[in-house]
Order: C-alpha cells, then sequence, then structure tokens
C-alpha cells in the first residue's frame, strides 16, 4: 500500500497540469548550484542606457547606423572572428550610411543577420514567413541569416530552443551562427531544452561605446553578439525582454540577446539539455515510488522521517548531478515533493491503524456519516444511479421530471470543501445570482430548479441536459454522455476544426459571455469541456464558479483551468480573463494543439483551403489573448463585432 500511494502521487504530479510547476521547477533548479564554464571567445556588445547616452541615441528608435559601420571597422581591423547582430535591418535608412555599414560588413569574415518575424502582432505565424533584411545587408552579409525568436512558457521563463523540436522549417540566429562556426548539427529535429551558464562569468559583456574605445586586437578571434539591453532588470512589459531560471531567486529580467547566446553556445559545445523519454520517466516514477514506499513503511516513524530527509537529498543530488554531468535532465521534484512525503505520510500513518485499540463507547454509539455517498433527495425527479460524473464539489445524475423530460441534477456537497464553508457558500450564491440570467440567452446553459441548503450539509440544483454523444441512450441512462466541445475534439483524433464551424462556435460563446458580463457577472472557468451542445447549439456550462464582477483589490481568489487563465502577474476571474479563456479556446479548436503551444501554430495550417479565413481568425484570437491588458479586447462586445465581421466576409 505503500509503496502503491508513493507511485500513484508521483504519477498523477507527473501527468497532470498541476504537476507541470513541479517539472517546470525541476528544471529551473538544475542551474542554482552551479553551471557549467564557458571556455568559447565571445563577447556581447550591448546598446543598454550607457550607451543610448553617450552615443546620443533614442530608445525606441533605430540605432545609428554609422556608429554600426564603425564598430564593424574597428571589429575588422581587430580580426573578429564573426558577428552576430540582434538588430533587425528591415528598413532602408540613409544612403550613404547603408553603403558604409554594407562595405564594413564586407570587411568581416562572417556577419550573421537577424531575419524578422512576418508580422509581430501575429507570432503565430512568424516561423512560416520570416521576414528578411535589405538586400543591401543580405548581400553584404553572404546571405548569413537566421530568425530570432524565443519561446517562453506561461511563466515567460525561456526553457527551450526556438523552434522546439529544432530545427525548423527556417534557421534560428544561433543555428546559423553555429553551422558557421563549425558546430556539427544534426537536421534531425530534436527537443533541446536550454543550459543556461552564469551570464556574469560565462563572457564579457561591453557597453557599445566602450567597445568603440577598446584597443586594437581586443575582439580578435572572437565572436561578436550585438544586441540591446533593457532600460530595467524589472519583469515588466518592455520588449525584448525575457526571464530566466534565475528569475525565481533573483526577480531580475534579461534581454533575448544573452539567450540567444547560450542557444549559440548550447549548439557549439553540444550542452543542450534532453529530458529522459516519457516511458523512461515513467519506468523511473514507478520504481522510485516502489521502493520508497516499501522502504519507508518498515521503520518506525523517527527513522522514517530521517530516511525520507536522506532520499529526498539523495534523489535532488542525483537530478542535478545528472544534468550537469550528462545532458540529461528528468522532473526530480516530482519524487522529493510527490513520492518522498507519499510514502512517509502512509509510514506514519500505518502504525495508527495497527496500534490503536478499538473499544465500544459504553453510553452510546458514534455514527460517521459522508455525505457525498448519500444520494440526495429530490422527490419530484427521479433518479438514476450511478452517477454519471463527479468532480471536486460533487456529483451529477441523469433524472427524469414528473412530465417525463430528461434532465441533468447536481449535487454539491460541504464535505468536499473540508472544514472551510466559504467556498460551499460561494457556489451556492453563485447559482442564485446566474439562474435568473440563465434563462435569458440562449447561449447560456439553463438552470431550472436550485434546492435550499440541507441540513445534512449539500444542496442540488437541476439543468437542462446537453445532447448526447451516442443515441439510443434512454434505453440505459446511466450510459449517458455529454457532447462537450473537448470530447468533440478528442473523438476527431484533435484535429483542427473547419475556421467557420470556430467562428460559428466563438460568435455564439462570446455573445452569451458579453450578456453574461453586461449582468455584472463573470464565468471563471471557459474552457473546451465546459462547452456543452443543446440541440447542436454551443452553451457555456459548468457555472459553478459564476460571480459578481468585482474590481482588482477585492479579488481574492484565484480559480480557473491552467493554459486558460491569463499569464501572471494578471490576476484571474476578470471580464478580460474571461475573454483571454474564450480567445484561447479557439486557439485550442483552430489548430489542435494545447494551451502550452500557443502561439505556435503548424505551418500545414497555412495550406489548408479557408488559409484567408484562419488569418482572420487568428488575429482575433492574438488581441484576445495579448499578455499585456491594454493591447487585448477592452469589452467582449468588441471581440463579438471582429467575430461577426469575420464571419461574413
Amino acid at each position: 500500500m505503500g509503496s502503491a500511494l508513493a507511485v500513484i502521487c508521483g504519477l498523477l504530479l507527473w501527468v497532470m497540469p498541476v504537476g507541470e510547476k513541479w517539472s517546470e521547477a525541476s528544471y529551473d533548479y538544475l542551474f542554482r548550484f552551479g553551471t557549467r564554464e564557458v571556455t568559447n571567445q565571445i563577447v556581447v556588445v550591448l546598446m543598454d542606457n550607457d550607451a543610448y547616452a553617450e552615443e546620443s541615441q533614442t530608445r525606441e528608435q533605430p540605432w545609428d547606423r554609422s556608429l554600426h559601420a564603425k564598430l564593424l571597422n574597428k571589429l575588422a581591423d581587430d580580426g573578429c572572428r564573426m558577428v552576430v547582430f540582434d538588430v533587425f535591418f528591415r528598413k532602408q535608412g540613409d544612403v550613404e550610411e547603408d553603403k558604409a555599414l554594407a562595405a564594413a560588413m564586407h570587411r568581416l569574415r562572417d556577419v550573421v543577420l537577424t531575419a524578422e518575424q512576418a508580422n509581430v502582432a501575429h507570432p503565430g505565424l512568424d516561423a512560416a514567413q520570416p521576414t528578411l533584411p535589405l538586400e543591401t545587408f543580405l548581400n553584404a552579409s553572404h546571405t548569413n541569416w537566421g530568425v530570432a525568436w524565443l519561446n517562453p512558457d506561461l511563466d515567460m521563463i525561456v526553457r527551450r530552443h526556438w523552434p522546439f523540436p529544432n530545427p525548423g522549417p527556417y534557421p534560428s540566429l544561433p543555428w546559423t551562427a553555429a553551422s558557421l562556426s563549425g558546430a556539427r548539427l544534426s537536421e534531425m529535429p530534436a527537443e533541446r531544452w536550454l543550459r543556461y551558464y552564469d551570464f556574469n562569468k560565462a563572457w564579457p559583456s561591453l557597453s557599445y561605446h566602450l567597445a568603440l574605445a577598446k584597443g586594437p586586437n581586443y575582439f580578435r578571434n572572437k565572436i561578436v553578439f550585438i544586441g540591446s539591453k533593457p532600460r530595467t532588470s524589472l519583469p515588466d512589459g518592455e520588449a525584448d525582454k525575457f526571464q530566466t531560471p534565475y528569475t525565481s531567486w533573483t526577480g531580475e529580467a534579461v534581454g533575448g540577446v544573452e539567450i540567444l547566446v547560450t542557444s549559440y553556445l548550447n549548439l557549439m559545445n553540444g550542452d543542450w539539455l534532453r529530458r529522459l523519454a516519457w516511458p523512461m520517466e515513467g519506468l523511473l516514477l514507478i520504481l522510485t515510488g516502489t521502493v520508497l514506499g516499501g522502504m519507508l513503511s518498515r521503520f518506525s516513524r523517527g527513522k522514517a522521517f530521517g530516511l525520507a530527509i536522506v532520499a529526498a537529498l539523495v534523489f535532488t543530488i542525483i537530478g542535478i548531478g545528472l544534468s550537469y554531468f550528462t545532458n540529461l535532465w528528468f522532473p526530480w521534484l516530482i519524487i522529493v515533493y510527490g513520492q518522498v512525503p507519499g510514502a512517509l505520510a502512509w509510514a506514519i500513518l500505518m502504525p495508527l491503524k495497527v496500534n490503536v485499540e478499538l473499544r465500544p463507547a459504553p453510553d452510546k454509539t458514534i455514527v460517521l456519516t459522508f455525505p457525498e455517498d448519500k444520494l440526495p433527495y429530490a422527490p419530484d425527479y427521479e433518479l438514476f444511479e450511478p452517477s454519471i460524473g463527479e468532480g471536486g464539489f460533487g456529483k451529477v445524475w441523469i433524472v427524469r421530471n414528473a412530465i417525463g423530460q430528461w434532465q441533468a441534477l447536481k449535487a454539491v456537497y460541504q464535505s468536499k470543501f473540508g472544514d472551510n464553508r466559504h467556498p460551499y457558500e460561494s457556489e451556492f450564491k453563485g447559482l442564485q445570482k446566474y439562474k435568473p440570467v440563465s434563462e435569458k440567452h440562449p447561449g447560456l446553459l439553463r438552470i431550472d430548479l436550485v434546492s435550499k441548503m440541507k441540513d445534512d450539509g449539500y444542496f442540488y440544483y437541476v439543468m437542462e441536459l446537453g445532447d448526447a454523444q451516442v443515441p439510443g441512450w434512454e434505453q440505459n441512462p446511466v450510459s449517458y454522455r455529454p457532447r462537450d466541445l473537448e470530447n468533440m475534439r478528442k473523438q476527431s483524433g484533435n484535429k483542427p476544426l473547419p475556421v467557420a464551424e470556430c467562428l460559428r462556435i466563438g460568435t455564439v460563446l462570446v455573445d452569451a459571455l458579453d450578456f453574461l458580463h453586461r449582468q455584472g457577472l463573470t464565468h471563471r472557468d471557459i474552457k473546451p469541456s465546459n462547452v456543452i451542445f443543446v440541440n447542436g447549439r454551443p452553451k457555456l456550462a459548468d457555472v459553478g464558479l459564476v460571480t459578481d464582477i468585482r474590481p482588482l483589490e477585492q479579488i481574492n481568489t484565484f480559480v480557473g483551468t491552467p493554459g486558460y487563465m491569463p499569464p501572471p502577474p494578471e490576476r484571474p476571474g476578470t471580464q478580460q480573463a474571461d475573454i483571454y479563456a474564450l480567445g484561447m479556446m479557439l486557439y485550442v479548436i483552430s489548430t489542435g494543439n494545447d494551451p502550452k503551444f500557443f502561439p505556435d501554430i503548424a505551418t500545414t495550417l497555412l495550406e489548408r483551403r479557408d488559409h484567408a479565413d484562419f488569418i482572420r481568425l487568428d488575429s482575433i484570437i492574438l488581441k484576445a489573448c495579448q499578455p499585456d491588458t491594454v493591447q487585448r479586447y477592452q469589452t467582449s462586445s468588441e471581440m463579438l463585432r471582429d467575430l461577426q465581421g469575420a464571419s461574413k466576409q
């Protein structure tokens, strides 16, 4: 039993969304205990605050190309090995300055230029259609170019090489630079994780004006990366600013050029990290859970606690050492914070079960009841057992009312919330507010009845029944399964839905959401599994989290589903968070991707017949899911107008 508990704890954390945080933390903390040294001759020249001031340049404006020409001529005089520009040269500037810069590029052995994304406002299309530099500079660099693009996770930390897997259809900037430097790179796509180095020790970083002032031959045989340094190191919304695993303990963000240098060194030295294949990880978690559970339960509580600490330290050392001495990593914190505590809990509880002497009470008998095992008392409905579904708050049954209509009944139990009665009461109040408005819009799942809160610690509500996945279920009511957007995707093999169908679904749901917002309510949990079809019409369902629209300072609960919640530090539970969730749902059904891959899209989607319609839909999705709330739709009615306009074209 101890082994089984430890194995289950590990596997659940491994496959469930909540465990992604432990997996990401396992990667992040690999670099907390030391990094590999870098011997490559790298110099990073930064356009930082001092350089802007010294060279009289203006932020948000292109850097003076005569300064670039001056720097490149100095690098050529010094015998610089290669220059990599994390700078876009997409527009023509002063003719004479452009000629001088192109001439300076000609003098160098190798220059790699940045290819810009096709449209910065539509990053989902970037990898498919890069915009190359001006032909003048492209010829001067011998057509050496690469896409400078980083793909952060939802917490804005960059953990993987772009594209993932790579290489992709177009080379990245580090890939081109490493190829020119003689790195042996396989064209076979592989999933590569970044191995971070200590930015303060791995390479020297010079302010642009100091690089110009360096003595002769300083840059001989060196690789020079030129890029911008953000105005501040605060992790805010400034352009070309990203977070790294070090952010969790320093709170500082870095410029994109430093991560591009990291990617280049990974490729040059074969330093990138590879995660263990999923069969190996699964087998490892089964083995460690079996050993931990079986071992700790054989000792007394004190010894088991001490051994648990030792085991946690051992697996920490193994996890970190594996990545340091090899190129492999695995989510070791799932073992440390999932399996070890699970095995220890069983080891502590097992003696209680064995040694406690049970004696009958002399005066009375104490009966412990569990309301969630008790059927709700609904005398006006015929209830069919067993339940057809169970969630975190209660259970759902198929019922038939007095006039023979099929409906769904959900019971919500106080015991599901433990000793905290507030969520139980909040669920009841939310349904009280939602029921009257549910009857006034066809895009909302209608609630027909909400019972009183019973003394036994539960209440129930009755709602309209969604379409069934399989016809003929009435002969065996417990076989009923609702047709929702999630199972519809799974039945199609997670293939993208036609754009016309996505627009139809999106228009109906945004219209319903707009109505809900105008009633002063937010949904707070929009996702494919919470969209149910009734007579073929999509409806927002699972309304237990519906609540009043409140000011940000009054929001003290964080609810929703990871992947459909806006990225931090934005708080969920707002109108704009609902808009973000609905946009992410449209991304999922229109591309077939999981939310974690947003905003990436497969190049095959650009070859479909409804290509133009898809681009219009994608622009709406990207605006709905903008991390910056200022650039996002401010109201659901704005998003509704765009969807209706796209449907008419």
